[in-house]
């Protein structure tokens, strides 16, 4: 006999709370979903509409994170505890909106030229931005399983973008498996951590473990695990594996998406986790960071030193970025007190926005220039950039000057930031690490940056470098200005990251002096 179901109560709105708290996701979301619908009415020869329709959704969520910067102020969280609603993640949103923006932009001109140009192209750098913003403002596991899944998914069809291209099959598919196994390690790691705490909200976990000082081998082992999910997706030593194969085979523009992007949302969702989380549980995990923080830079920057292919050197040189981050996240817990160092996260904030400039120019200059049919990956490739595009190359040369951290660019601030911090919270070692490095770096990036100022041997042919469209020197003028005015006008990026770390935390606000 069957039971008899109890009647369902009237289906309610959330409240107008909630939706506020999300509506930057929300209005991007609601683009995609339009977006997916335009595709079918769209002429095949007009596909370029589909991405101004995209900068559109993408303008709308920015200008509402600018307003919910301001409207977030302490910050609070919404949907019963499950996402956060505050001036971190808002300025995380912007950083992500601003590099999807930047990337759509020079997507057009590139894919028609690889005669890859599909609708479903932009859908998809949508939806991996909303989960990547959702990942950035999660405050429960559960909302930052799903953020990944949701981000992870968009990538893995994303790099194997160009369908009838066999490397680019071969990258999709390793980022798939390395990838599956990562999120089974971070859903094993939750697991975990919820049977010790009984609770999957970040605050809530941070107030069990504070009132704990045992420390159950089971609670290491999951933060562990999550650590070992969270390390892949920043591309971090030993769990980088995929980086420098996915990084290659994937279409640039993707690569250049996926290279910042992914980074940006991965490490909010980190620091969130740790400092909010696991403060209490320092001692535990602090040592095993900074091991990967040094084999990360030492790693990155030894193998970049031996490669010929752009990207494959651009990927291990987000290896080593990835460590120099790892640092400032290090520095985000006073070891003596426990609490929150506010200067590391800082840093991290910082850093982020510094590397996300940087680096989608670098690879806006290879996605720019690349001929038709194919990528500019090889370093005989920008041999003579400088006598034919001039700007160009001095933009790609600042570029790698700021990845390598020469003053004033935005990446020289980013290093001293997190140095700073790393220091003051009495990890001087790790950043003495990371000044070792950051000087071995110089080599394979001026090595890079003389290479376009030789001329062509006489005799070698020249490669056969696009016209560069409105669109793609837009981007370059764009991330030239960011590079230069994060490394000049310090004051204005770091007040905003120093405001946006109040909203973390409300013990973060009351650590800050």
């Amino acid at each position: 006999m069957l039971a008899v179901q109890a009647p369902l109560g009237p289906l309610t709105l959330p409240p107008n709370r909630d939706l506020i708290g999300v509506l930057p996701e929300l209005v991007l979301a609601g683009a995609f979903v339009l977006l997916m619908l335009l595709d079918l009415a769209v002429p095949e020869r007009r596909r370029s509409w589909l991405a101004f329709f995209s900068l559109l959704g993408l303008a709308g969520a920015f200008a509402i994170s600018v307003w919910g910067w301001f409207d977030a102020g302490a910050g609070r969280t919404v949907y019963s505890g499950s996402i956060a609603y505050d001036r971190f993640s808002m300025f995380v949103n912007a950083i992500l909106v601003v590099s999807a923006a930047l990337v759509v932009m020079i997507s057009p001109h590139y894919l028609n030229r690889r005669g890859i140009h599909y609708g479903e192209y932009y859908a998809l750098i949508l939806a991996a931005t909303v989960g990547m913003m959702l990942l950035a403002a999660a405050a429960s596991l559960m909302v930052i399983f799903l953020a990944i899944e949701l981000l992870s998914i968009s990538l893995y069809v994303l790099s194997g973008f160009s369908r009838l291209e066999e490397r680019s099959q071969e990258a999709a598919l390793k980022y798939l498996l390395l990838g599956g196994f990562a999120s089974g390690f971070l859903l094993f790691g939750m697991a975990l951590v919820y049977g010790e705490t009984g609770h999957t909200q970040l605050e809530q976990i941070g107030a069990v473990l504070s009132g704990s000082p045992n420390a159950d081998p089971l609670l290491i082992a999951g933060i562990i695990l999550m650590f070992v999910g969270f390390a892949f997706k920043v591309s971090a030593v030993p769990f980088h594996a995929w980086t420098p194969d996915v990084y290659q085979g994937a279409p640039t523009s993707v690569t250049t998406f996926m290279s910042v992007a992914t980074k940006v949302a991965a490490f909010a969702a980190l620091t969130r986790v740790f400092v909010q989380a696991f403060p209490a549980m320092y001692g535990h995990w602090q040592a095993i960071v900074a091991l990967v923080a040094i084999f990360s830079m030492i790693l990155g920057n030894v193998v970049a030193l031996t490669q010929s292919s752009v990207k494959r050197m651009l990927a291990y040189s987000g290896i080593a970025q990835a460590g120099y981050i790892l640092i400032g996240v290090v520095a985000s817990v006073d070891p003596t007190t426990l609490r929150p160092a506010p200067l590391g996260t800082i840093g991290v904030l910082y850093y982020l926005a510094a590397y996300a400039v940087t680096n989608i120019g670098a690879f806006a200059v290879i996605t720019i220039m690349a001929g038709r049919g194919e990528d500019l990956d090889s370093y005989d490739g920008l041999r003579g950039l400088a006598f034919r595009r001039p700007y160009v190359a001095g933009a790609m040369a600042l570029f790698l000057l700021s990845l390598g951290g020469f003053a004033p660019t935005a990446g020289f601030f980013g290093k001293f930031f997190v140095f700073s911090a790393a220091i003051s919270t009495g990890q001087t070692p790790l950043a003495l690490w990371g000044i070792a490095t950051s000087a071995i770096s110089v080599f394979y990036y001026l090595r890079v940056g003389l290479l376009m100022y030789q001329r062509p041997a006489e005799g070698e042919r020249e490669y056969g470098w696009s016209r560069t469209s409105v669109a793609g020197g837009s981007v370059l003028f764009a991330t030239t200005v960011g590079t230069l005015i994060l490394g000049i006008l310090v004051v204005l990026v770091f007040t905003a990251a120093s405001a946006s770390q109040h909203g973390l935390l409300p013990a973060i606000a009351s650590s800050t002096p």
